[in-house]
């Protein structure tokens, strides 16, 4: 059986978050920057870049290194065509890659990871989630940061929307949502309806608490991990949406 996430990150995605466009990854970029303090001139890696709006906000800050990588074939492609569309002369090129987030290839290489909008907890076994914080830690260079934008389980399991649905130009978009019995676990299905045709898709992610992460973050290297209520740097609450994360590679690996 296909993983969930090798389906349902194809062109529909994008449709699906609207809301989430350049303008929210201008604010992402510009609010986690404050909290990862890097150079213009050093590698970054925006891991799962997806359609490459993040990327596109911090070129347009004036980062010179970048690298993306997903693994979806149609989003590296949106993505390699929105930064061509914005090319300058003084633009520089921004390499991405097509790779497994627990096997990112290369090796003491970036000065920084980031991963916005909740690309973890996607694998079943925590063996594999571990994998990619393990990746994460092993392409950084020494005294590299990693920035996770997660989900804060006290808030989704509290303010969960079983379920809503939203008006397309052409039809609409269903969402079903629902915790596993144990609650380790959030499922969307989202069913989207044009004319006649109806297509679905899922999505599934693990529900790690705060203390969990940081242990997490501890058990694959990583040293002075903090957590945030946001990416401006809010301290972390029950009631916080998000669950930031920080967390340095020893720069004495």
């Amino acid at each position: 059986m296909t993983p969930w996430y090798e389906e349902s990150f194809g062109c529909d995605y994008l449709m699906l978050y609207t809301q989430r466009d350049i303008s929210e990854a201008r604010a992402n970029v510009q609010s986690s920057l404050e909290l990862l303090s890097l150079q213009r001139n050093t590698p970054v890696l925006d891991l799962c870049c997806g359609a490459g709006r993040h990327l596109l906000a911090l070129r347009e800050l004036g980062f010179e290194r970048l690298v993306g990588l997903d693994l979806s074939n149609e989003l590296l492609q949106v993505a390699a065509n929105r930064l061509a569309g914005e090319d300058d002369p003084s633009h520089h090129h921004i390499p991405l890659i097509r790779a497994d987030m627990r096997a990112i290839p290369c090796e003491n290489h970036f000065a920084a990871v980031v991963s916005f909008f909740t690309s973890f907890g996607y694998f079943e076994a925590d063996a594999e989630n571990q994998a990619v914080l393990a990746s994460v830690h092993n392409a950084l260079r020494p005294g590299g940061v990693f920035l996770m934008d997660y989900i804060n389980r006290e808030h989704v399991i509290s303010h969960l929307v079983p379920s809503d649905e939203r008006t397309l130009p052409n039809g609409c978009v269903q969402n079903v949502r629902y915790l596993t019995a144990d609650c380790r676990r959030v499922e969307k299905m989202t069913t989207v309806i044009t004319g006649t045709n109806e297509r679905q898709f899922h999505e599934s992610v693990r529900l790690y608490s705060q203390a969990e992460m940081l242990e997490r973050f501890q058990a694959a290297g990583f040293v002075d991990v903090r957590s945030y209520g946001s990416l401006d740097g809010q301290g972390f609450g029950p009631e916080s949406k998000r669950l930031i994360l920080a967390g340095k590679k020893s720069a004495r690996e």
